[in-house]
């Protein structure tokens, strides 16, 4: 492994630890560190340093180019996991910026967080020289995936052919349990962004901090508005603060994670 790439885990991994310690002294922090959770900012051992217990089904995505590091997985609070995600920037080994999305949205059609338990190792899988994208290419196909969603068209990206997404753990795309939902629809990942058109949803505050051509991984960080739809069955309206992470082969989204949490129309992440 990547020196640097073991590094930042390592970097990762102290800083969970810590919060479970509810000690910020065990993380390299920097003295100028700015920190947020889902939008609010907070100091260290303020919010979730007091209430998370521990983390489970960790999953770290690596840029050595940006010396950025995102996790998911799932946070333990009273016992119960919630959908996690977390961006950390580093300066000099030291932790400049956190960013976390701590979902309130475990279970339902469109959450099922003990998935979030058992990583999927596709993700760690590399990608043949030969399918690789580069990281211009990368961020292109994630943000093909957010452009799709805001034009509410679903052959804007282009999706392989087993491609399949999964919202806070639950998979959303191709399962027959869809069909339960208010939707009562069982979507491909092309369909799903074309049925979101009446909620005229906006993809801002695009972010792309990982890139890993290696592994074929474009792991984002996006505000998406949804706006209301009169008598829809389902009212998702919000600003939904999603992380985002798509595996790239063959410059096609082979597989789509988002952690999300919804917040007030019109919320901005803070970043």
């Amino acid at each position: 492994m990547n020196n640097l790439r073991q590094e930042l885990i390592e970097v990762a991994d102290a800083y969970l630890d810590a919060v479970c310690r509810r000690d910020p002294g065990k993380a390299p922090l920097h003295p100028q560190l700015r920190s947020t959770v889902n939008g609010k900012e907070f100091a260290p051992g303020e919010h979730y340093w007091q209430t998370i217990d521990r983390f489970a089904g960790i999953q770290h995505f690596v840029d050595t180019f940006t010396r950025q590091i995102i996790v998911m997985g799932a946070g333990y609070q009273s016992d119960r996991p919630w959908p996690w995600a977390l961006r950390l920037h580093t300066e000099g080994g030291r932790i400049i910026e956190s960013e976390s999305v701590l979902s309130t949205d475990p279970h339902g059609h469109f959450a099922d967080v003990e998935q979030l338990l058992h990583p999927d190792i596709l993700y760690d899988a590399p990608v043949p020289v030969a399918r690789r994208s580069d990281r211009i290419a990368l961020q292109a196909a994630a943000d093909s995936y957010w452009e799709g969603l805001q034009t509410s068209n679903g052959h804007l990206p282009n999706f392989h052919y087993r491609c399949d997404k999964y919202d806070n753990g639950r998979k959303t795309t191709n399962t027959l349990s869809t069909l339960l939902s208010p939707d009562a629809t069982v979507h491909t990942c092309a369909s799903a962004l074309n049925s979101a058109s009446q909620a005229r949803p906006r993809a801002r505050e695009r972010r792309y901090p990982v890139l890993d051509v290696e592994l074929g991984i474009a792991a984002s960080f996006v505000m998406v508005d949804f706006h209301p739809v009169p008598n829809a069955p389902r009212p998702d309206e919000g600003s939904f603060y999603m992380m985002g992470v798509f595996k790239v082969v063959d410059g096609q989204l082979r597989v789509i994670d988002e952690i999300r949490e919804i917040l007030p129309l019109g919320s901005k992440s803070g970043w």
